[in-house]
């Protein structure tokens, strides 16, 4: 009896939440047929419609949300529904056009629609609705967990059949398991989250719409007893901090940008989500916390001002400035407009508009951006008859951090091609250094675009850009040593040519001696030590060297060592290993 009654009240909801989402669903199964079609393909050839169909599924699922609460009229919900799906058509044209691998500005695109969608489908039961922000956003993190919860637990039961045939009968092939996950995650995930969507047009004494909207009881306890007492202290760490560096190198600092990214977002969602809680500590904490946020998101934005200022835009900095935009705007309706608190996802959806619309969407800006500074520093007249910068063009250390930044981004963002003076089929890991005779990755080297960290790690090689060629007309000896494979706890001896004669290897921290010894007598002791430190010193103007810089020499009257630095490394502990020719002239 209870088996039926099951079966029945699935059937029912099922039947019910098809008839309240045809073209979602459509959507979906489309979106999953064409996630099957990749994985027999192995290749993820349906990328575009698997994409457009998953797109397509959120926004309509959005617009019959918006239209239970505001559109009476079918009239107008035909009329957006095809404006909607001409949009849907017309990116799915774009998405044929563009190779998401390469083209970041369509994967940018892509991400910050499926992100809109998704602020959408929570905003839309709110427009002109006694339904508040918090209640649909707990609706939406009940049915995502529920339905991830119940479809990973299908997966692993389907998984486990199919491994069991496979093992007792006859072996499977990997893309059944593919397969069931494409229809698990794909469809069924998907449509059963939707089936959980209450409809908010009812009153909110009905009683689904109350047991959709109530916290669950984990939720509560995790927020009231460990979120909210977690995020007062981490904020009196994070004034403490700020209080003590800020006329220093809290504006400059890297590393805590994303910590105070993080710390607003859960800041505000922790906001929304304990509005419900009859604990008095935490209306204490949503009553003044807004005041906090709102002081760190402008610490927050002014930061990342500065550091934009520093080195131009990127697609990344310009989300971080919209998002400090849209961090101080929400505190400040959550601290002087709790009411208006509907106005902060609309806000957030014309920010993300604005991202991706033409000429000043987020890549656009970026490779503006970075191709200005470029052209700032290097002109097409500073590049020789061979393509690379003349010898009379010397970059300070801020140019090389801006020049090697620019273009790691303008790699990243497959816009080389757009500097003309660049040869044909530059490659920016292969030739970058030959040009401009400076690492590629030297911004990575610094803390700030103006000042260099203390580094506890430098190297320095021979200039390779030109055949190396090594004087050795006047050596008797010459010995290719790789420190590497040494061993540092004894003397290394090697045997020379010349009767009776060997060189000796000492290799410890912060030691690096050779002694040219002929029957036991010590002829000459080179040491070389003192590369230790120069190494470092060494590498700041460049870690390329011409010969005559990665030449060493130590002579006396029986003989003469002369050690060619082809690569060598140091580090601040003392550890000293590398590549070197040993030239030896006897006397």
């Amino acid at each position: 009896m209870k088996n039926s009654q099951l079966f029945f009240r699935l059937k029912k909801q099922g039947s019910v939440v098809f008839k309240r989402f045809p073209l979602p669903i459509a959507f979906i199964g489309l979106a999953t047929l064409f996630s099957l079609l990749s994985i027999q393909s192995n290749d993820f050839e349906y990328g575009a419609e698997v994409l457009a169909s998953g797109l397509a599924a959120l926004f309509l699922a959005a617009l019959i949300l918006f239209s239970e609460q505001l559109l009476s009229s079918k009239k107008w919900h035909w009329i957006l529904e095809t404006g909607l799906l001409l949009f849907i058509l017309l990116y799915y044209i774009y998405l044929r056009q563009v190779d998401l691998s390469l083209n970041q500005a369509g994967s940018i695109r892509t991400l910050v629609f499926y992100f809109l969608g998704t602020v959408c489908l929570i905003a839309a039961p709110t427009v002109r609705s006694h339904i508040s922000l918090t209640d649909t956003l707990t609706v939406m993190i009940k049915a995502f967990f529920s339905s991830l919860l119940l479809a990973v637990v299908m997966y692993l039961g389907v998984s486990a059949v199919l491994g069991t045939y496979s093992t007792l009968f006859a072996v499977l092939e990997f893309t059944w398991f593919s397969y069931s996950a494409a229809l698990i995650f794909t469809f069924f995930a998907p449509v059963y989250f939707l089936s959980m969507i209450p409809r908010f047009n009812k009153s909110t004494e009905h009683k689904d719409i109350q047991q959709a909207m109530s916290r669950p009881k984990l939720l509560a306890i995790l927020l009231d007893f460990i979120v909210v007492p977690l995020i007062l202290v981490f904020t009196v760490l994070l004034l403490a901090y700020i209080g003590l560096n800020l006329t220093g190198e809290f504006w400059l600092d890297n590393l805590i940008e994303p910590m105070l990214i993080s710390y607003v977002i859960i800041g505000l969602l922790t906001l929304f989500l304990t509005e419900p809680s009859e604990k008095q500590w935490v209306h204490l904490f949503t009553r003044y916390f807004p005041y906090l946020l709102l002081l760190i998101a402008l610490f927050q934005s002014v930061s990342s001002s500065i550091k934009s200022f520093q080195l131009g835009l990127t697609y990344g900095r310009y989300f971080v400035l919209l998002f400090g935009l849209f961090a101080i705007s929400s505190s400040l309706i959550f601290a002087f407009f709790k009411p208006k608190q509907t106005l902060i996802p609309l806000i957030l959806i014309l920010l993300g508009g604005i991202s991706v619309l033409p000429y000043i969407d987020a890549v656009s800006i970026g490779i503006s951006s970075q191709l200005g500074r470029v052209d700032h520093i290097v002109s097409e007249n500073d590049l020789d008859e061979n393509g690379r910068i003349n010898s009379v063009v010397s970059f300070t250390d801020s140019e090389k951090t801006q020049l090697s930044y620019s273009f790691n981004h303008l790699q990243d963002v497959n816009a080389l091609n757009r500097i003309s003076w660049l040869p044909e089929n530059f490659n920016y890991y292969n030739d970058f250094e030959s040009i401009f005779g400076f690492d590629p990755f030297f911004f990575e080297n610094t803390e700030s675009p103006q000042e260099p960290v203390d580094r506890d790690y430098a190297y320095v090689e021979i200039d390779r850009r030109s055949p190396v060629v090594i004087p050795v007309n006047q050596a008797d000896e010459a010995v290719f040593l790789s420190t590497y494979y040494l061993d540092t706890e004894d003397i290394y001896t090697l045997e020379l040519n010349r009767e009776s004669t060997e060189l000796a290897i000492t290799l410890e921290e912060n030691l690096f001696v050779l002694e040219l010894v002929e029957e036991g007598n010590l002829l000459l002791s080179f040491d070389l030590s003192f590369l230790a430190e120069d190494v470092f010193t060494l590498s700041e103007n460049g870690e390329t060297l011409s010969i005559e810089e990665a030449t060493f020499t130590d002579e006396n009257e029986a003989a003469e060592i002369r050690v060619i630095l082809n690569y060598f490394e140091a580090q601040d502990t003392g550890v000293l290993n590398g590549d070197l020719t040993v030239l030896i002239n006897y006397k």
